[in-house]
């Protein structure tokens, strides 16, 4: 019976040296895109002269292409020979419109990936921002003057 407790305790201690071995390979398993800028779903108000990428560890991109609404933007995109987990690509040309930034890599493990994400660039978010600025200030000083008297 001794026999039969010790196997087992054995048996669940290989387990648990088992389970904490593999853990960092799947960790490593899972590429992704921690940070993009422009960032997912952003309205910026002034085309990017570059887009950055940055992912949980180093990777090789071999597909970067930014989408207009029918048409593909140039980009200065080549793939590099390195691994890396931080990426700039120069995008000569933008202009106001919708953007899909296509991607894909190979990871450290050897699996491709790939995903996408989207950003706009609206040159009258700014005007907006600005003209709703100015009325605030406007109506804080309206405000203002009527508390003091004037």
């Amino acid at each position: 019976m001794k026999s039969v407790q010790n196997f087992s305790i054995a048996l669940r201690a290989c387990f648990c040296v088992s389970l904490l071995l593999l853990l960092p390979m799947v960790a490593q398993a899972h590429t992704a895109l921690q940070k993009s800028t422009p960032a997912t779903d952003a309205v910026i108000n002034t085309p990017p002269a570059h887009i950055d990428l940055e992912f949980n560890g180093p990777v090789k991109l071999i597909k970067f292409e930014v989408m207009g609404v029918g048409h593909e933007m140039p980009s200065k995109f080549e793939v590099q020979a390195d691994a890396m987990a931080t990426y700039r690509i120069e995008t000569p040309g933008m202009h106001p419109g919708a953007f899909t930034v296509n991607w894909a890599v190979i990871g450290a493990d050897g699996h491709t990936v790939a995903n996408s994400f989207s950003f706009n660039v609206d040159s009258a978010a700014e005007a907006h921002a600005d003209h709703a600025d100015h009325a605030d200030h406007a109506d804080h000083a309206e405000h203002g003057a009527a508390a003091h008297g004037h």
